[in-house]
């Protein structure tokens, strides 16, 4: 299966096409024996799931998430995990703000039934409060700011197309790095109904969820197509939200609104993060992917409703079975040190060489 070329002006903000001779030269130069990926699917409250395994791993295996891997994509609330990681906080750090974050942002009031009118027309819940709680955890920090490699996905609703964040890991990539993370939080975890959309540098962004709710095979073309990593180097760890197993009643085989208004949210995000396994496993074999996940019975969480102590003690018990897959497949590989292509993330300008320079070079 071949990998899509970028459009002349990607998502990511790339340079134009006639800058790819130039750029492929600049790219930089990474262990062609191994590439490892961390990819964390969206999952709203669920989402602590993910922070407490990996959270556990830290903990039981005495190593750090973080440096075992080149790249980590994240899916909205997996998104944010992302850049958490990112902006060099602990799995365990990430808990204690997301715990937090779950209170403040999906409190029980806003679900009342008195509330459902006003909803027909208003998301459910506040957008600014969710922002006010990701500021706090991460600040005034730019996606340049990152100590690692990043892929974020979302949706531009107006155009209709495909939206993914990226570190400036690429000489082409010189836009996103000046995105404060919050943006790119807000943007990537703007599921419909529960938020509103993010306006980020002039674009109405949604959740990454609604086309790529497992973001394993975003990750993978990113390795491939940018860094040119040979798709026999890469590994994949993707970590879900908690799979839940539920009964489709025949009564959905008849559609309605009224019949599929509840399941069907968790029905497509589920779904994607199958389909996303599916393609992985395609690309790279089943052998180099490990996808890691909780299997309960259906409607005991929600996207906006999980207790939190039920997620503690559901991800330390799972990942009993993970540490000593993760010890065979992933602790040995520490990843280079990652350092951004595209100049001072603190300057006014994105690189040190402008566009008009790199294209005369083309030449």
């Amino acid at each position: 299966m071949g990998v899509v070329r970028a459009n002349p002006s990607d998502a990511a903000g790339d340079m134009p096409r006639a800058l790819h001779e130039v750029s492929t030269q600049l790219q930089p130069e990474l262990d062609s024996g191994r590439f490892q990926i961390l990819a964390l699917d969206g999952g709203g409250a669920k989402a602590l799931f993910t922070a407490h395994v990996l959270a556990r791993l830290e903990q039981d295996l005495g190593i750090s998430i973080s440096n075992s891997f080149d790249l980590i994509a994240g899916t909205s609330a997996g998104g944010i995990v992302a850049l958490g990681l990112g902006a060099g906080l602990t799995p365990g750090e990430i808990v204690s703000h997301y715990e937090a974050l779950v209170k403040t942002v999906f409190p029980v009031s806003r679900r009342r039934p008195w509330r459902r009118p006003r909803q027909l027309t208003a998301p459910i819940y506040d957008g600014d409060v969710l922002r006010s709680a990701l500021t706090e955890v991460l600040g005034d920090r730019t996606l340049g700011d990152s100590t690692k490699r990043l892929v974020i996905p979302s949706w531009d609703v107006q155009r209709g197309a495909v939206h993914i964040f990226k570190t400036p890991h690429h000489i082409r990539l010189t836009r996103d790095w000046r995105i404060p993370m919050v943006d790119i939080a807000m943007a990537t975890s703007a599921a419909p109904i529960y938020f509103p959309a993010a306006r980020v540098d002039g674009q109405r962004l949604i959740d990454g969820g609604v086309w790529a709710n497992n973001p394993s095979v975003v990750a993978i073309a990113e390795a491939v197509s940018m860094l040119n990593v040979p798709l026999g180097s890469i590994s994949v760890l993707n970590v879900g939200t908690i799979d839940q197993l539920t009964n489709h009643p025949k009564r959905l085989d008849r559609g309605g609104l009224f019949n599929w208004a509840k399941p069907i949210a968790p029905l497509i995000l589920n779904a994607g993060s199958r389909g996303g396994q599916g393609i992985a496993e395609h690309l790279i074999g089943k052998s180099a992917y490990t996808r890691f996940d909780a299997r309960v019975p259906g409607d005991l969480y929600a996207l906006d409703s999980a207790d939190p102590h039920d997620l503690a003690d559901l991800a330390a018990s799972v990942s009993r079975e993970l540490s000593p897959i993760y010890t065979e497949r992933f602790a040995t590989h520490r990843a280079p040190e990652y350092t951004s292509l595209i100049g001072d993330p603190h300057r006014g300008d994105p690189t040190s060489t402008s566009i008009t320079e790199v294209s005369d070079e083309a030449h």
